[in-house]
């Protein structure tokens, strides 16, 4: 019995993988859309975003079904509940993706790119990109120590959004017609910045399944 439930825990966190890969695709695709101005990505993304909400719902439902089959033991409990943490994090980062997407869709193919606000947005979705894939790494590896570091890039992140809300302020303030581009760049820079805070979340989610301690990783 003990075995068939291992199998079930394991297949749980099979599905959280399914969702990870779909959320992974997700923001890659919110990302080419900025850098290629595709403005169909919004579209597929919001039709993409389904599945990782029904991935979501189904990983709920199957926590509350485990926890019914019979008393998990603490160590099966702290899986469960991290796994059902991390799921809403993943479908919240999808989220974001889907904003940055529709933040290019607001834009014109007239618009004229800026590119030293490119590059600050490019930087810091390289970086938070890098931090989702590390993440998954670490939760699979049920390592902490990584959880930890990674947790830690999220400060670059964060003095990148600042600087993106610098060099926007000066550009908007000396010109207004470019007000609207800039607000463009500060809303996909913001759903960036907001994916990193989530990782940042899992990241904490992992220290728990493991150490069995609620920590703030958030600086």
């Amino acid at each position: 019995m003990r075995d068939i439930y291992i199998q079930d825990l394991e297949g749980f966190s099979n599905k959280l993988s399914e969702q990870a890969t779909a959320v992974i695709e997700h923001v890659h695709l919110a990302i080419n859309s900025f850098n290629q101005y595709d403005n169909g990505a919004a579209l597929q993304l919001k039709e993409a975003d389904q599945k990782i909400n029904q991935l979501a719902n189904e990983i709920e439902k199957e926590a509350y079904r485990l926890i019914a089959l019979q008393q998990p033991v603490a160590e099966d409990l702290r899986l469960i509940f991290t796994v059902m943490s991390i799921s809403v994090d993943l479908e919240r980062i999808g989220d974001h993706a889907v904003l940055i997407a529709k933040n290019v869709n607001r834009a014109t193919e007239e618009s004229e790119k800026d590119q030293a606000l490119t590059e600050i947005i490019n930087k810091m979705a390289k970086m938070v990109f890098e931090m989702i894939n590390d993440v998954l790494e670490a939760f699979s590896e049920r390592d902490p120590i990584k959880a930890r570091e990674i947790a830690d890039r999220d400060e670059l992140v964060d003095a990148c959004l600042k600087q993106l809300y610098n060099e926007s302020a000066l550009r908007m303030e000396k010109n207004r017609e470019v007000v609207n581009t800039g607000i463009n760049y500060l809303a996909i820079g913001n759903s960036i910045e907001r994916i990193g805070d989530y990782v940042t979340n899992i990241c904490e989610r992992i220290v728990y399944l493991k150490e069995a301690e609620i920590v703030d990783l958030n600086h």
